[in-house]
């Protein structure tokens, strides 16, 4: 079989990382009519780290691109604890309305599995799909932008090299995007960290915690972050993350990976969990979260970044599954209308006002962590409120000066108790 790369390729669009930014920033192109290329280092399905849970308001972003089967399980509840203790269990949808028919349900989803369904419905839509090439370089000149590509050899096969070009690039590469460090994009992001493991599971009906309905969230094991348990198919997704940074990138941290480790072995063992954990791997997650406005595309407009490459993580909550998603729609818009240079204002208007009132409750959420937890988090409507943050039905902005309110309140009750007494 000759091998289509034989011959140099010019595309309207190629598109580097196969996520989910990447996948519907190609599909949605490719449906305009541009000729575009999608670009995989690893071969799929690959193992992502990744809570892979998301609001259920991402639903309209997906129409006619992923099956409902790749979502594992709609979580209605969240168990809340500090230090594994003083649990609260709040419905996504208030008090007044729990159960399993919940309009914003979480969805959960197995990132291998998500991933590949994105990728399928993007071929489907046109786009030529080139998994195991890696980017090895961009070179930016007047008419074109050419792209330096390897894929690995094997044992039979050699390794092999070739120069694609293309009109327009979009970086869907993640944390450590070649895409961004070629257009002098993101020169100094900030990084934070999470460890995660797949502890196999068989759901119990008769298990009045671990349930398929309930994600699991914990502020007390791990300062300046938190821990989680997500329930998907067949095994909990139990991890750590430091979010709330001493250094700017967290992998350069020395104590970083121990101090999450041991957060997800205190947490395992408030779950019941602990003697599960041998053996299995542990999978690391840079996190680049959002760290204020920042030009996300090339001075003239023909190179863009999308997701995890763009620092689309909300530094509160350290989600970015739904923003990468929304990302990789705007991009291609961008695009196909021919406004590459509208395409930074774009994501700011979307994003930038929620993720810079977020960045200022993490000294609050963070540095206070038990306040927070019982002033603020322990409220009975406060899961109903997360959710719809996190859908983007509420704004962020107002929420710092609300927080401090509740909080003071919470202590003036205390003390004031405490003076009865």
């Amino acid at each position: 079989m000759a091998d289509p790369w034989a011959d140099p390729a010019a595309y309207d669009l190629v598109v580097c990382g196969a996520g989910p930014a990447g996948a519907i920033a190609a599909a949605h192109a490719a449906r305009a009519g541009l000729r575009v290329a999608l670009v995989e280092k690893h071969r799929l399905p690959r193992h992502k780290p990744c809570g892979g849970g998301m609001p259920a308001t991402v639903g309209p972003e997906l129409a006619a691109l992923v099956p409902e089967a790749v979502r594992d399980f709609g979580i209605t509840l969240m168990r809340h604890t500090w230090k594994g203790g003083e649990a609260q269990l709040g419905s996504v949808d208030g008090v007044d309305q729990p159960g399993s028919g919940s309009s914003r349900a979480l969805w959960m989803v197995q990132r291998p599995l998500f991933d590949q369904a994105l990728v399928q419905a993007a071929v489907g839509a046109g786009v030529e799909f080139w998994e195991g090439w890696q980017l090895r370089h961009v070179t930016v000149e007047p008419q074109e932008i050419l792209l330096d590509l390897r894929r690995r050899g094997g044992a039979e096969v050699p390794p092999l090299e070739r120069r694609v070009t293309t009109r327009h690039l979009i970086g869907a590469d993640g944390a450590g995007s070649v895409v961004a460090q070629s257009a002098g994009l993101r020169r100094s992001p900030r990084i934070g960290l999470a460890l995660e493991l797949e502890v196999p599971h068989r759901w119990d009906p008769a298990d009045p915690v671990l349930r398929p309905d309930t994600l699991h969230l914990d502020y007390g094991v791990i300062r300046q972050g938190y821990a989680w348990a997500f329930p998907k198919a067949d095994h909990i997704n139990l991890g750590a993350g430091l979010f709330r940074l001493r250094h700017r990138d967290a992998r350069r941290d020395p104590t970083a990976r121990t101090t999450i480790r041991a957060a997800i072995q205190t947490y395992a063992a408030t779950l019941g969990l602990e003697d599960r954990l041998e053996g299995l791997r542990v999978h690391a997650h840079p996190l680049p979260v959002w760290d204020g406005p920042e030009p996300l595309q090339s001075a003239d407009g023909r190179i863009l970044l999308v997701g995890d490459a763009a620092g689309l993580i909300n530094p509160l909550f350290g989600d970015g599954l739904f923003h990468a998603i929304r990302s990789g729609r705007l991009a291609a818009e961008c695009l196909i209308a021919g406004r590459g240079l509208d395409y930074t204002r774009q994501i700011h208007a979307l994003l930038a006002e929620d993720f810079e009132a977020a960045r200022r409750l993490t000294w609050l959420f963070y540095g206070l962590p038990g306040l927070t937890f019982r002033y603020g988090i322990a409220n009975p409507r406060a899961t109903a409120v997360a959710a719809r943050m996190l859908g983007g039905e509420i704004p962020f902005r107002g929420l710092p000066r609300r927080a401090l309110v509740r909080i003071a309140r919470g202590l003036l009750g205390q003390g004031a108790r405490a003076g009865a007494v």
